[in-house]
């Protein structure tokens, strides 16, 4: 018997329950059962937020920058990702509105959180708002969806390498595709007000982005854009595309197409959050509990896990939590590269082999 004779019934069984669930939620206001206060910023608790994030990147910056040995240069570059990560955290409830009730201050702190990855606030805004319209949709999601094999095979060399290396080895540059693709194109976003605003803010990240790494250079010679810019923001990828990808990505949730997908479900049932220790959470602003946010975008960071707790009483059995473990991202990169209409819209590999279902354990 074959992996996908094998498999078959595991398939049958998931999508079976899959879709029963989705057929229980359908045309109900999953944000009726949170409380309303929860979607009340309070903005000296995202300034905390945002200083703290601040505080790691900048002084792993400076660290980098007086250190004279790579040994220590390494966990600080690490460390400075993970700072850039929190600040863009702090970013995306700015894009959402959620950091503030002032569109002014948003826009303010989400540009310069998103200084580190010289994102143009406006571009990384429209672009995320646009996943949050389709989550999880096989046609129209902006994030991490994956290609059927038909697809894939009429690429170029360049996009099956660019899209198999953003799925194994190089999954670590997904986001860095993300941003080259919205950052600085105007003409990306269907609306004439998105592109407006796109260029209104490529031109201010071109200037602060400017006047950061000229003042660099001064401070620390040419070398820094190297070890005080371009390594921090690349490792900033890496925690943005890990993050991202293990979210969206899962051996027994079928990736839907229109046939299945439906609102409710591509929000509630799609998204796996991981249970990270305590101080990880805290640096990175609680982005790994992300089905509340994926159900109700304008809830602020930090009241994330108690809107969390509201719909898994609300909803019993259909919030997916599992462990943080490196064995978690490596059967997302080691097996789950295309979709498998053919077999319930689960994956496949590159090898066209259906990948079987899989549960990982539960915190």
């Amino acid at each position: 018997m074959n992996r996908s004779e094998a498999s078959a019934p595991e398939r049958n069984a998931s999508l079976t329950e899959f879709l029963e669930k989705s057929r229980r939620i359908e045309g109900e206001r999953l944000t009726d059962s949170i409380p309303k206060e929860y979607f009340t910023p309070r903005v000296e608790r995202g300034i905390l937020g945002f200083l703290l994030s601040a505080g790691v990147y900048g002084g792993s910056v400076a660290g980098i920058l007086l250190s004279q040995y790579w040994l220590i240069d390494v966990p600080l570059w690490l460390l400075a990702g993970l700072g850039g990560w929190g600040l863009h955290c702090i970013a995306h409830d700015c894009g959402h509105g959620s950091f503030s009730r002032s569109r002014r201050l948003n826009v303010i702190v989400g540009s310069l959180a998103l200084l580190p990855l010289l994102y143009p606030f406006h571009a990384w805004r429209h672009v995320h708002n646009m996943h949050h319209a389709h989550t999880n949709s096989l046609e129209l999601d902006t994030d991490w969806r994956p290609l059927p094999p038909a697809m894939y095979d009429r690429l170029s060399l360049i996009g099956k390498l660019t899209y198999a290396g953003t799925r194994t080895w190089a999954f670590w540059g997904g986001t860095i595709r993300y941003w080259y693709v919205s950052g600085f194109r105007p003409g990306f976003f269907p609306k004439a007000s998105m592109r407006r605003d796109v260029r209104h803010s490529i031109a201010v990240t071109l200037i602060l982005g400017a006047l950061y790494l000229s003042t660099l250079v001064l401070i620390a010679g040419p070398w820094s854009l190297v070890a005080g810019f371009l390594v921090p923001l690349l490792t900033t990828h890496l925690w943005f595309s890990t993050t991202t990808l293990m979210h969206h990505s899962a051996s027994d949730l079928p990736f839907l197409d229109a046939r299945h997908w439906t609102r409710n479900a591509g929000k509630l049932l799609m998204t796996t959050d991981f249970v990270y220790p305590a101080p990880l959470r805290l640096l990175t602003h609680n982005i790994s509990v992300h089905t509340p946010h994926h159900v109700a975008p304008a809830i602020p960071f930090y009241n994330l896990p108690k809107a969390q707790e509201v719909l898994k009483r609300t909803y019993p059995g259909m919030v997916r939590e599992e462990r943080l473990t490196p064995g978690a991202l490596w059967r997302i990169l080691h097996d789950l590269h295309l979709h498998d209409a053919e077999n319930g819209g689960f994956y496949q590999g590159f090898d066209r082999r259906p990948v079987p279902p899989r549960k990982d354990p539960q915190p």
